[in-house]
């Protein structure tokens, strides 16, 4: 689990007692060697995915960190990519990856996802792994925020799984992990959100409003070609 550059126990646990945007200011130079990084395979995985649904012209990735999302974009983009995160410190070391990047453009907003507004209207937006720190009374909030920035037929993608019945014995470590999470946050503050059991299938499908969305696909992930719990939900505008 710990990576030679990767932070200490110690750090891990300063980052854990901070608030949700502190906790990944203080991470982002290492962030890239903790196993909260989305991995490659399931990057992959997803744009070799997308490729049959676009091409696409502009791209936005929310919550986009050190840029992982990014990677996946550059094959199937044309001609800009968007990341957005509300953390100065990450983008910091996004910016260093795609610096050489001219061909689509790659720019960085730092934003609140719940504060953006663009002037022009997307083909594609992408999330990889940062739903868990979208509280549930929030989570209809941002989709509508998706929503807004979309174009006509625009498409959201984005990576979960099923939710697991209590009685897996795999899904108890998140399970624990979520149940201690509240714990902290009811005690000490500000809080860190973080939950595995957030944004899960089949409930986040009652989410999208049929009234606004033509259809929802969701498509289970091959990784390294075996099928795995990993789903790719993708929806797409009226």
């Amino acid at each position: 689990m710990f990576h030679p550059k990767g932070p200490s126990l110690r750090e891990l646990i300063k980052q854990g007692l901070s608030s949700t945007k502190e906790g990944y200011d203080q991470l982002a130079s290492k962030f890239d060697y903790t196993p909260f990084l989305t991995p490659k395979e399931i990057i992959d995985a997803t744009s070799d995915y997308l490729k049959t649904e676009g091409p696409f012209e502009y791209a936005i990735d929310l919550c986009t960190g050190t840029g992982a999302g990014i990677e996946g974009l550059l094959p199937i983009v044309r001609r800009e990519i968007v990341g957005i995160d509300w953390s100065e410190p990450m983008l910091a070391e996004a910016r260093k990856k795609f610096s050489a990047v001219t061909k689509p453009e790659v720019r960085f907003v730092c934003k609140n996802i719940f504060d953006i507004q663009f002037l022009k209207d997307f083909d594609l937006i992408t999330c990889f792994g940062a739903l868990g720190h979208i509280e549930k009374n929030q989570q209809k909030e941002f989709i509508d925020v998706v929503y807004s920035m979309l174009r006509r037929e625009g498409k959201f993608a984005f990576i979960t799984a099923e939710r697991p019945k209590w009685y897996h014995l795999s899904a108890w470590p998140y399970f624990a992990f979520d149940a201690t999470m509240k714990l902290r946050n009811h005690w000490i503050k500000p809080e860190f959100v973080m939950y595995y059991m957030n944004f899960l299938l089949p409930d986040i499908l009652n989410l999208f409003d049929e009234a606004k969305w033509s259809s929802v696909k969701v498509i289970s992930l091959e990784i390294g070609g075996k099928e795995s719990g990993i789903r790719l939900v993708i929806a797409e505008k009226k």
